[in-house]
């Protein structure tokens, strides 16, 4: 019995030696991993700053740079705005206050830096006004040269946002923080003037990342806007597709196919005297509703994206004020066979919130949260995605 006992005891002591290399095993693969990710994580740090985000490029291919930025990293403010948007903010509610972060200062820590980004933006708009690239057409640029008019473009977001947390990021590239009120927040300043706003349909706080757009392009690149809801009756003398277009030809991209769908039947002759003279021998007109059957011609997706591919530059811009075929085009655009081809996309999605319901009226039925996430979405896709005027 004696024996036995020690044998037992022996036995027991064997185990636990064995218990304790196993733990001891499992604890250095644990650390392995972990100084593998926190290698990888401070990599990915440090690339997601401008300086080696821009020496990266100028060596990289088309293809690899949309790998790299494949995946969607939201700004240091647009996060902390998520984090609490259901919470204090109360954004999930019907007629959420989209102004409150501008006014309240003292309602949120989050606040101040809220109006640090708007003082960025004001600095970013000025840059972008007072730049030219006196190109033409980027593509039709010798290598060496292009990649001096690249860098000028990286410059002008590393000159205003100089901290790499300052803006989200997408497939496309840096784009502005999703923030309410979901258009230029100094609208907030004088919404209350209404149509009067000089805010009210002002694109200036849109951010878009030029550099990376002008290295993705290559000689065989083919540029496309897609205009849903494109009648040059809104706001004739300043059109905002129209200024949109404007600003991508400012930064040396010439699209060579302009579609622009209208519901509203409208003489020809009309709309061609409104046409721009420069963009007119890329311009087609369809002068019909977009429809949301995926196997109708007049389903954009189906009929414009399914002839382009991921090398091209599609930009797309949707404002039917149509709910019922807007929100389900939107949905079809999260499929990856439409995703995977556009790159820049701008919709209004009108939400009951407190300041622009005076506007939508009952045109609008979700809120600003859905608002916010639907965005999201869109720009986990790859699309760099941006709420319209």
């Amino acid at each position: 019995m004696i024996r036995a006992s020690k044998r037992n005891k022996l036995k027991e002591r064997l185990e636990t030696f064995k218990t304790f290399a196993l733990l001891f095993m499992i604890a250095i693969n644990i650390f392995e991993q972990h100084s593998a990710f926190e290698s990888n994580f401070q990599r990915e740090l440090a690339e997601s700053s401008n300086d080696v985000v821009v020496d990266h490029l100028l060596t990289s291919s088309p293809k690899a740079i949309k790998q790299e930025y494949a995946s969607y990293v939201p700004s240091h403010l647009e996060t902390r705005i998520m984090a609490s948007s259901r919470s204090e903010l109360q954004y999930d509610r019907m007629r959420a206050d989209e102004c409150s972060l501008f006014f309240n200062t003292s309602q949120s820590g989050i606040s101040p830096e809220y109006h640090e980004y708007v003082a960025m933006m004001d600095k970013y708009i000025k840059a972008v006004k007072n730049f030219d690239a006196k190109v033409d057409d980027l593509r039709l640029i010798p290598t060496e040269k292009r990649q001096k008019i690249c860098q000028s473009m990286d410059n002008i977001l590393k000159g205003a946002f100089p901290a790499e947390n300052s803006l989200s990021r997408t497939r496309g590239g840096f784009i502005e923080p999703l923030l309410p009120p979901l258009r230029h927040p100094r609208f907030c300043e004088d919404g209350h003037l209404g149509w009067d706003s000089v805010y009210l349909l002002n694109i200036d706080y849109l951010v878009h990342d030029f550099g990376l757009m002008c290295n993705q392009l290559n000689s065989t690149s083919k540029t496309v806007f897609v205009d849903l809801g494109a009648s040059l009756d809104y706001h004739p003398e300043n059109n905002p597709a129209l200024q949109l277009v404007d600003l991508y030809q400012k930064f040396g991209i010439k699209f060579d196919h302009y579609y622009a769908f209208e519901a509203t039947v409208i003489p020809p002759d009309q709309v061609f005297q409104k046409v721009p003279r420069d963009i007119l021998p890329s311009y087609h007109w369809f002068n019909v509703p977009v429809e949301v059957l995926e196997t109708s011609k007049q389903n954009p997706w189906a009929s414009i994206l399914s002839k382009y591919n991921e090398d091209d530059l599609v930009v797309v811009k949707l404002d039917i004020d149509t709910p019922a075929a807007e929100i389900p085009l939107v949905g079809q655009l999260l499929e990856e066979k439409n995703s995977r081809i556009v790159d820049q996309f701008y919709f209004e999605h009108h939400v009951r919130m407190k300041n622009m319901l005076r506007f939508w009226k009952t045109g609008a039925t979700k809120t600003l949260q859905h608002s916010m996430d639907l965005f999201t979405q869109l720009r986990q896709t790859g699309i760099a995605a941006h709420s319209w005027i």
